[in-house]
């Protein structure tokens, strides 16, 4: 089993209510070899949100130096980490040692909350444009 982005499964779950689907992940998701999570959506932002951007390393986000905040100037930051230790324990219930994720979020990107947690959990983490 595999843990996927779930905007890459076709679900409607990014910042601006679409998807970025990928027929590929789909395939995976259909099979029943990916689960699909939104670390977003679990750590309690709507569909849609107004956008967010991590502006620095996601390490700093960990350590407490560094936040998070929407185009509107709220902090997100709290809805970053509990979406990204929500996807952890998931994947750890499941025993999922992988992950597929979107690059270019803030979650989900190569320097994503959620990928460095994974990361750093031991998780393989690949991604998709």
């Amino acid at each position: 089993m595999i843990l996927v982005s779930a905007c890459l499964a076709g679900i409607r779950c990014r910042y601006d209510g679409d998807s970025a689907l990928d027929e590929r992940v789909v395939e995976l998701v259909k099979k029943g070899e990916a689960l699909p999570l939104c670390p977003e959506q679990l750590g309690g932002l709507t569909t849609p949100r107004s956008p967010c951007q991590l502006k620095g390393d996601a390490e700093l986000v960990w350590i407490g130096k560094l936040r998070i905040f929407d185009q509107e100037g709220r902090d997100r930051t709290d809805a970053f980490l509990l979406g990204a230790r929500e996807v952890l324990r998931v994947m750890n219930y499941y025993n999922i040692q992988e992950a597929i994720l979107k690059e270019k979020s803030p979650s989900c990107g190569r320097n994503g909350v959620t990928a460095y947690l994974l990361k750093k959990s031991g998780i393989k983490v690949t991604w998709l444009p």
